[in-house]
């Protein structure tokens, strides 16, 4: 699809477009959509679509942002709810919240979005064991319907984690019941293998939903009759397409060409487009380190070998981590380190958390990040009495050799990649056997879910509104994972183990008092430096650029008025209302203002005081 110009063809015959409307997505047929009306995306999808159904085990990229609206979408921007389904909220006392469904809100199909569509959702997904707030009964005690536009969560005592129930009672996506029901009738297989394919018969929430799909492209086009017109407006675009690209390399191409409008991929040094080549690129940031932060990366260490376990053996370690280097020459720029403290302080919201007093103590630097440093390393080690072999390799206080070892990550993660490179060399440096390893992402990810790894590159839960805790909690609860050699998932993956983080992590979740609250990380941060089960090491990217060749607005830096964007991003739906087209001047909706402004976005800040003023029951 390279290189059409003017009116962006997937193919001529108008003709096909009313066909595609009438066959299922497997037809060949091809259609037509006007370039101008439409975004084009690149970095969401690299294979054949699969399924739109949110209880299938693989939903293809846009079923969560564009056609399943929840109750609230969240934004860390401006750490605020916007209601979607949801009208409003009230805390009924500090274990129940009830939920007020928009009267306005229908399914694509006409009929009315109810409070037993949200319980029904929720009871579907207990029973297929996945799907839209999977895992949500370990949080919450009780959903009910207390009529047909309000939904009732009740939090799980004792010791509420008032973290996840708020994620779940706000954030979840709901589906249709009377769609749902039929084939609940059949059996749960019929409902984990709901393909949803039909643009006839799809029944959905979001202003889009499926236009056209086949092995190379997604389209999506907007319901212009949708139920949150009236409220919202409509998104600009009348279509969002996706072409399924080969790789990083074409699919770049194409944005720069102007052929793609809206990027979620890793683009090599991609400053370059605007300040050498000029073009009309940008991306949230216009200078290092141009994206936001989309979580904490770690050098994850494992506990299966015992070894490897020591803390202070891990303090060296994080000491020999080029940091800067590596950000610079691996990453672009693209992030700066990561502070220790496992908080992410590009985020104004979230420095709050971060005990600067202890840091500074412990790593001895102004901002109390880790500083390389190769000599304190290995005078770490000298001192733990890990002395060199004749081989230069050191060996524990009891005489084993620190390797051979393997850093890795999968094949093809060429920034991730350089950086092991990097890593290892400096890990050699303090008399420890590293090396390089790049197998296949299934292999890479096997290996990191059953914890039977060295030394991985890996990711955490994300920013969002419950962090640091979510951060904490994916890296230390040892409830999470399984043990040595059974895959998980969830999160914990070097199988950390330590009864005094895991009573924290539920003090932090369970109270209502920010000074209490502040405390325990606090308390949390400090055994987080001193064990080490992960080095932050750089802020994972998200992946967020926009083309203004045709459409123009996009949210940024100076004008952040929604965050996160990426088109994979389950909350970037908000950012097709704001944009425009090209030569049209575009407005952000007044909407996307918090509620003390006259919009409708209610801050995380404003939920937290009424539970903490609610009355006990």
């Amino acid at each position: 699809m390279k290189g059409l110009k003017g009116k962006f063809l997937v193919s001529l015959l108008c003709f096909f477009v009313l066909l595609s409307l009438l066959l299922p997505v497997k037809s060949t047929a091809q259609v037509a959509i006007p370039r101008d009306e439409t975004v084009y995306c690149i970095g969401g999808i690299w294979g054949p679509p699969t399924t739109w159904n949110p209880y299938a085990a693989n939903v293809t990229w846009g079923t969560e942002p564009f056609l399943f609206a929840p109750l609230f979408y969240y934004s860390n921007a401006k750490d605020a709810w916007l209601p979607a389904i949801g009208e409003g909220y009230k805390v009924v006392n500090k274990t129940t919240i009830q939920v007020k469904i928009r009267p306005q809100a229908k399914w694509s199909d006409g009929k009315p979005i109810t409070a037993h569509d949200v319980v029904y959702t929720f009871e579907l997904t207990k029973k297929v064991g996945t799907g839209p707030g999977a895992g949500w009964d370990a949080y919450i005690a009780s959903i009910r319907a207390v009529d047909d536009r309000t939904v009732e969560f009740k939090v799980k005592t004792p010791n509420p984690n008032y973290f996840s129930f708020m994620g779940y009672a706000l954030g979840t996506r709901v589906v249709p019941k009377h769609v749902y029901e039929e084939l609940e009738k059949k059996g749960l297989t019929a409902v984990r293998e709901f393909a949803h394919d039909d643009p006839a018969k799809q029944v959905v929430s979001g202003p889009y939903k499926l236009f056209y799909a086949d092995p190379n492209i997604v389209i999506y086009g907007r319901i212009d009759d949708w139920w949150g017109k009236d409220i919202f407006g409509l998104p600009k675009p009348k279509y969002i397409a996706h072409i399924v690209y080969k790789d990083n390399p074409s699919a770049n191409l194409a944005f720069e060409k102007g052929d793609a409008d809206w990027a979620s991929t890793f683009i090599p040094a991609v400053y370059e487009l605007w300040e050498k080549k000029g073009l009309p690129v940008r991306t949230w940031f216009k200078s290092k380190p141009y994206y936001m932060p989309d979580g904490v990366n770690f050098l994850y260490i494992s506990y299966f070998k015992k070894e490897l376990a020591d803390p202070t053996l891990r303090k060296a370690i994080a000491h020999a981590i080029p940091y800067e280097e590596m950000l610079e020459k691996a990453y672009f720029g693209y992030s700066p380190q990561a502070h220790p403290a496992c908080v992410i302080d590009v985020f104004e919201i979230y420095k709050q958390w971060i005990d600067y007093g202890y840091s500074r103590y412990l790593w001895g630097t102004k901002d109390g990040k880790i500083p390389t440093d190769l000599k304190k390393a290995n005078d770490i080690l000298d001192k733990a009495g890990y002395r060199r072999g004749p081989d230069g390799i050191r060996r524990t206080p009891d005489g084993k050799r620190l390797g051979p070892y393997t850093i890795e990550v999968p094949y093809g993660w060429t920034d991730w990649m350089m950086m092991c490179e990097m890593i290892a060399e400096n890990l050699r440096k303090i008399g420890i056997d590293v090396k390089t390893e790049f197998p296949d992402f299934t292999v890479w990810a096997e290996r990191m879910t059953t914890g039977r790894f060295d030394f991985i590159i890996s990711w955490d839960a994300g920013p969002g509104y419950d962090h640091p805790w979510n951060t904490y909690r994916f890296v230390t609860d040892i409830r999470l994972t399984l043990p040595f050699g059974q895959s998980s998932w969830a999160g914990n993956w070097t199988r950390y183990n330590n009864p005094e983080t895991t009573k924290l992590l539920d003090e932090i979740a369970a109270t209502l008092d920010v000074t209490r609250r502040k405390a325990l990380i606090s308390k949390f941060q400090r055994i987080l430096q001193k064990d080490l089960p992960g080095i932050p090491m750089f802020y994972g990217a998200h992946w967020y650029a926009y083309g203004e060749f045709r459409w123009v607005g996009w949210p940024r830096e100076e004008n952040a008025w929604w965050f996160p964007a990426a088109n994979w991003s389950a909350n970037s739906l908000p950012v097709l209302f704001g944009i425009a087209k090209r030569g049209e001047v575009p407005r952000v909706p007044a909407w996307l203002t918090t509620v003390d402004k006259g919009g409708i976005l209610i801050p995380t800040s404003l939920i937290w005081n009424d539970l903490m003023k609610a009355p006990t029951k």
